[in-house]
């Protein structure tokens, strides 16, 4: 609702009016953005970006903000980059021109950074959507049709197992990388949930062995292979096509529809050709995050159409074997407490030697 309020507000500036306004940082990455941030690049002069990304602004908000300063003539000269510091001030950091602010001409995604940053740079490749469905998780609360008030998210788990309570229930804030930190169990089978709940999904979907995949900051991903843990909304599943052969319903179709550029049959024979835990193993490494960079620009939160566009490489057997293999010795390093970081960087090498 914050685009319409700034265009509005750079109508109705003078000549060489300034406009500015304290708005969420997905103004300069998200697709909804990029008609406002074409026509200022084109029509006006941006005179300076303070990045707040990363620093709580507003005590109950999720989202980081940036602060635009826009002037009402013709663009020239370089932008400010300023950023937001340890002691509350904000200092400039950089300069850019407006060209060079632009990380692509097809999205018109900003890039605040010094980093060179581009989508296209493995334009060849499949990407992860290629291989998996890619779905946010339950919402775990009352429909608010069906079951207005009948009952909250905490009215549904419990932190000890019974005959209710009878599924492993985790959220984002449950998970690093390969490791599950806190497990509780969710109400199951009864007549509130699933049935009753704001967006249950649909029950298969936590049936198969799973990428889980946080939605803040830097990716930590883990693989559920057989406790089927059910999650909420704070996070992302990715499940192989070939694991929801057969399985057809509403969530499904539209996705295929909307985000996929190949008919399921083909992703599902993709999906065969990569391993759970090589994805695992690329996901969680050094390049994971640049190649986030290239999605999101500097976003702090995940959204399901950076997940489905990382590029995905799919070498040889034996080189997805050995990315798999440190994957899986690093998973079980971390549920014993032992030092990997040996793995770690050997993983990350492997990875990076990928994509060159």
């Amino acid at each position: 609702m914050y685009i319409p309020f700034m265009e509005l507000g750079l109508q109705l500036l003078c000549h060489n009016g300034v406009f500015s306004m304290i708005v969420p940082y997905p103004l300069t990455n998200q697709k909804y953005g990029k008609k406002l941030r074409k026509m200022i690049a084109e029509e006006y002069r941006l005179l300076e970006i303070a990045d707040l990304n990363g620093t709580k602004i507003f005590e109950n908000a999720t989202v980081s903000n940036c602060i635009p300063f826009i002037r009402n003539c013709q663009p020239e000269d370089k932008l400010r980059i300023s950023k937001i510091f340890e002691d509350k001030t904000i200092r400039e950091v950089l300069r850019k021109t407006p060209e060079s602010l632009k990380q692509d001409e097809r999205n018109y995604v900003w890039n605040l950074t010094g980093e060179k940053r581009t989508r296209n740079r493995f334009a060849n490749m499949n990407v992860l959507g290629d291989f998996c469905y890619i779905s946010v998780g339950m919402v775990v609360n009352a429909d608010e049709k069906n079951a207005q008030g009948a009952f909250k998210k905490e009215d549904l788990i419990s932190d000890t197992y019974d005959s209710i309570h009878c599924r492993k229930y985790i959220e984002a804030k449950d998970i690093d990388k390969y490791q599950v930190k806190r497990v509780r169990y969710l109400e199951w089978d009864t007549e509130r949930c699933p049935n009753q709940l704001r967006r249950p999904t649909f029950r298969e979907l936590y049936d198969c062995p799973k990428l889980l995949i946080n939605r803040l900051g830097v990716l930590k991903v883990y693989l559920d292979i057989d406790t089927h843990y059910l999650h909420s909304d704070s996070m992302f599943c990715a499940v192989l096509w070939k694991d929801l052969k057969g399985i057809n319903n509403k969530s499904i179709s539209s996705s295929i529809k909307k985000f996929c550029k190949h008919n399921r049959v083909d992703m599902e024979v993709l999906s065969g050709e990569v391993d759970l835990y090589y994805l695992l193993g690329i996901l969680n490494s050094s390049m994971a995050d640049q190649l986030l960079a290239d999605q999101r620009g500097g976003d702090y939160h995940i959204y399901p159409e950076h997940i489905r566009n990382l590029p995905i490489p799919v070498p040889q057997k034996e080189v997805q074997g050995s990315i798999g293999i440190i994957a899986k010795e690093i998973l079980y390093r971390r549920e014993t407490n032992t030092n990997y970081s040996e793995l770690e960087e050997q993983l990350n090498g492997l990875v990076a030697a990928l994509y060159q």
